[in-house]
């Protein structure tokens, strides 16, 4: 009976994993107690020739509640950082400038061609260079990134480009500890993260820099010469994670703006369909339409497994807000997903609450900074800028909240009589309770009048 019982609960957390769900193991529960939550600034910057890279603490306890590790870059001019793939999936949101970025799917063909380069003399007969797709990228867009898929970005444009990334440790994808690891493929640089276990020491090295010359040598049929540059011995740490394309990669054109070349023979197995060709970004920003719209409160975009698919393989999703100055976003809590609030541009008083009733944060969340809001929470802002952004990465595929006021929220929906005897109210008193807010999610400020009325 007994074993019949530990194999039914193991059924059960194997159906949770096959929809995304993710849990926490057994000892970790006292993670996301909180007597006050704290906004975030990174607290490490790693330069290289090209850029640099931000990181915060992923042992702080708002992040280890989360399960998730985060990170800022910036790309400069002709800036590329170099492929690497990590140990869980991530969010990347463009939050300045455009490019190009590649997804490296094992098994899936390379069906991109194009001219090698210094082969223009032979214009009939000239060799190609066979790739998988190559993606372009804009302000506003959100890139998915598969755990264990080796990813890499540059940025051909005069503007720097400005990433935020989110890694979900704690996904079930992950099979090691819940500590966030990039294993770079190119050059001497270092961990982005690994500072942060004290027992480690960062070499700085790269996956192919651990074997020996005689394995590369065999596995690769190349020359020496090729190995070292491989192993990353010709190249000094100053060069790191970013570096910058002397003349400019020789990509000619975005793969979304050029002719595809397929290759010959069939792979519909339902494998390349789903991996392989996946749509890998959707752009949440600014120019596109809302899903919540209040011209005088501002606007929210979110993207969600159904909007892009291959989330679920993640199991994350994301939001994107810009509230105007003194408009609020109404307390509501993320039902089953954690959220991890960047703000990109100005600031906003943001207050949370606990399942005690208890103010867990109540201060300014300021560009720059983060904040964790563990699931089921109750938070609120109102906008302290002219224009408050931000990005909110959640650790669901499909993501839900529940507001507590405004319209079809959980005030709205109560009968008015429980209304007055949960709350002690008179009759008109409940009425004006559910129905004052006519605002779905966005409330516009308070004018003078109004304020003087309520007091």
């Amino acid at each position: 009976m007994a074993k019949l019982l530990a194999l039914s609960v193991c059924f059960c957390f194997l159906v949770l994993g096959a929809s995304s769900v993710t849990f926490r193991q057994q000892g970790e529960e006292n993670e996301c107690q909180f007597q006050r939550l704290n906004a975030q600034r990174p607290d490490n910057r790693i330069e290289s020739e090209g850029g640099y890279i931000e990181t915060w603490n992923p042992n702080n306890q708002e992040f280890q509640c989360a399960g998730v590790a985060l990170s800022r870059f910036v790309l400069r001019r002709n800036a590329l950082r170099r492929p690497f793939y990590s140990n869980a999936p991530q969010e990347i949101f463009i939050y300045q400038g455009s490019g190009y970025f590649g997804l490296i799917f094992p098994g899936c063909p390379g069906t991109f061609e194009e001219p090698i380069q210094g082969s223009e003399q032979f214009q009939s007969q000239r060799p190609l260079d066979t790739h998988q797709k190559v993606h372009s990228f804009r302000e506003g867009d959100l890139i998915a990134v598969p755990h264990g898929v080796a990813f890499w970005i540059y940025n051909d444009q005069d503007t720097d480009v400005v990433a935020i990334s989110v890694l979900h440790t704690n996904s079930l994808h992950n099979q090691l500890d819940q500590f966030p690891r990039r294993f770079n493929l190119a050059g001497k640089q270092e961990q982005e993260f690994l500072r942060y276990q004290q027992e480690q020491e960062n070499e700085g090295g790269n996956v192919f820099s651990g074997f020996s010359t005689e394995f590369l040598l065999h596995g690769f049929q190349v020359n020496e010469d090729i190995v070292k540059n491989l192993r990353g011995e010709n190249e000094s740490e100053e060069q790191g994670a970013i570096v910058t394309v002397k003349r400019g990669l020789s990509i000619l054109v975005p793969a979304e703006r050029r002719q595809s070349y397929q290759q010959p023979g069939n792979f519909n197995n339902g494998i390349e369909e789903t991996i392989c060709t996946a749509s890998v970004k959707m752009n949440i920003g600014k120019s596109t339409s809302a899903d919540i719209y209040n011209p005088q409160a501002g606007s929210v975009r979110t993207v969600n497994e159904l909007d892009l698919p291959i989330l679920n393989r993640l199991g994350l999703s994301a939001e994107y807000g810009s509230i105007h100055r003194d408009a609020m976003f109404v307390p509501h809590y993320n039902m089953n997903a954690n959220s991890i609030i960047y703000a990109l541009h100005g600031g906003a008083h943001v207050q949370v609450v606990d399942c005690n009733g208890n103010r867990v944060f109540d201060e300014e969340l300021q560009e720059g900074q983060s904040l964790v809001v563990p699931q089921n929470f109750a938070v609120a802002a109102k906008s302290q800028s002219e224009h408050f952004l931000y990005v909110a990465f959640k650790t669901n595929s499909r993501a839900s909240i529940s507001n507590l006021a405004g319209k079809n929220s959980y005030m709205w929906n109560l009968p008015e009589d429980v209304v007055a005897n949960s709350y002690g109210l008179q009759y008109e008193q409940a009425r004006q309770l559910k129905n004052n807010n006519p605002f779905t999610f966005l409330v516009p400020p308070q004018d003078s009048q109004m304020i003087r009325n309520v007091a």
